[in-house]
């Protein structure tokens, strides 16, 4: 068997463990999400995901690990030139970049389940509130924070959210935006293995490519995320642009057609 034969077989097997490994915490961790979606401690949960993560981790280090040590060699051994073993690279790289991708959508895949679980066991524990000066019925919904409600008879009232519901917010906020997200965060990894992919100094097409990816992302993230946190959607450009500044002061700094363009910020 070629060098070229036994990498693919490398690499299916790689795929087939990590597939595994996914489907084996998922599956464990769903079980461990019915079991407390009604409340209770959500820490081993946590635990079990920074395990099954470490595992995929490894799993995708092996990937350049092994093509270093003997692959490639092996295949220039066998008589191959440099555009077979840089294919042969390229196929190691899409495999992994693939699994990094699917490692890290598990969390707040898993996290989302459990937040929308335990929404529906606060919703079916919801109780009406009460005016605390005349003690008439308010009309006020689940909320994930205390809200302040007025009522007929002039009074306000302090409405306080149930610690299930809470927990929703703690566990959920950021996985439901991200999970919502994926599209646009997929999209723009792919942008950012691009411009990484090319050595400087970068065309100015490829990094306005991957800024337009991250105000997308953003866009979408933080919209899916003002449903649970109101008040990011006061001014969508400026939390936009407060999240791109740290890009654009240190990543986009460093590509030379960018700054030779006169720094043309997207937002």
């Amino acid at each position: 068997m070629s060098a070229l034969q036994r990498w693919d077989g490398f690499l299916a097997q790689i795929e087939g463990r990590h597939r595994q490994v996914i489907a084996d915490g998922e599956a464990s961790i769903r079980q461990q999400i019915a079991s407390i979606a009604g409340g209770g401690d959500v820490l081993p949960i946590s635990h079990q995901l920074m395990a099954v993560k470490s595992r995929l981790q490894q799993l995708q280090t092996m990937i350049p690990e092994t093509w270093h040590a003997k692959v490639e060699d092996a295949i220039f051994a066998d008589g191959h030139g440099v555009p077979e073993r840089d294919a042969a690279w390229a196929k190691g790289e899409v495999l992994r970049h693939r699994m990094d991708d699917e490692t890290e959508e598990l969390e707040p895949r898993l996290l989302s389940e459990l937040a929308r679980q335990r929404f529906q066991h606060a919703q079916a524990q919801h109780r009406p509130a009460r005016c605390a000066h005349c003690g008439a019925e308010l009309a006020v919904g689940p909320a994930f924070r205390i809200v302040e409600v007025a009522c007929p008879c002039g009074a306000r009232t302090a409405v306080e959210p149930s610690e299930l519901m809470r927990s929703v917010a703690a566990v959920g906020t950021h996985a439901l935006a991200q999970e919502q997200a994926t599209q646009e965060w997929r999209a723009m990894r792919v942008a950012e293995r691009r411009l990484h992919a090319i050595r400087p100094p970068r065309p100015l097409d490829v990094v306005v490519e991957y800024e337009r990816a991250q105000i997308a992302y953003w866009r979408r993230y933080l919209g899916a995320r003002s449903q649970m946190e109101p008040e990011l959607a006061r001014d969508p450009a400026l939390e936009i642009r407060s999240r791109m500044e740290q890009w654009y002061t240190s990543g986009a700094e460093a590509e030379e057609s960018w700054v030779r363009a006169g720094r043309p910020r997207q937002i």
